[in-house]
């Protein structure tokens, strides 16, 4: 099996679950419990990254995430991953400039919906992933609508990512508060799936939630790195 490379700390939170579900995939296909992946993880500083984005500086956002994946690629990892949906809204650009092979989390979570059928999904995820081209016109591809939801949840979205989930602060009231804004989707638009388009997410909504599927992009990504792997 291929060694695999995770650029991580987009979040911490996030990059723990990565190893978690990978080394848990393992033990699903392997007979040995004691067999695992080989991972290499280089956690970047995502104080540095933020920052750059509020101020548009692109470039070096990609430079810091091309760095990061030829420092992986150096130190063995034959197949890597970006552990964060913004980051691949500069995809094509940082795959272009590493010898790296990459997963793309936005056509690992466009396959797993195209799976189950979905016609209608409403994404979720910070700001700039909400507002970015790569879901709509991804999932296009397959006849798949995208929705975002409203000016003021956006926000409240992107606050909750910044200021709670990306540092493992979880309440009761943010949990109902998330299945409260599906459930107005579901029901005033209804969207027929709901994209947990942010590796955080998950922390606060899952798959069983609602009446409709909600598909973790996170584990979509997790899963077709480990076969991409395994190949």
């Amino acid at each position: 099996m291929k060694k695999i490379g995770l650029v991580g700390g987009m979040t911490p939170e996030s990059t723990t679950a990565y190893y978690q579900m990978l080394i848990g995939l393992g033990r699903t296909v392997w007979d040995n419990p004691l067999h695992n992946p080989v991972l290499l993880i280089y956690s970047i500083d995502l104080a540095e990254i933020v920052a750059l984005q509020n101020v548009g500086d692109e470039d070096k956002v990609v430079g810091i995430l091309v760095d990061a994946l030829e420092k992986l690629r150096a130190a063995g990892a034959e197949v890597g991953a970006l552990t964060a949906n913004t980051a691949h809204i500069f995809f094509e650009r940082i795959q272009a400039a590493t010898a790296l092979p990459l997963v793309n989390i936005v056509d690992a979570t466009f396959e797993r919906a195209k799976s189950l059928g979905v016609t209608k999904a409403l994404l979720l995820g910070t700001n700039a992933t909400m507002q970015a081209a790569m879901y709509p016109e991804i999932f296009a591809t397959g006849g798949i609508e995208v929705v975002i939801p409203d000016e003021r949840e956006r926000t409240f979205i992107n606050r909750s990512i910044f200021e709670d989930l990306a540092i493992g602060k979880v309440t009761s009231e943010l949990r109902e508060t998330y299945v409260g804004l599906c459930r107005r989707q579901i029901d005033d638009n209804g969207v027929d799936a709901v994209i947990l388009g942010c590796t955080e997410i998950p922390l606060v909504l899952k798959d069983g939630d609602l009446p409709v599927p909600v598909v973790d992009s996170a584990r979509c990504h997790a899963e077709a790195l480990f076969e991409k792997a395994q190949g």
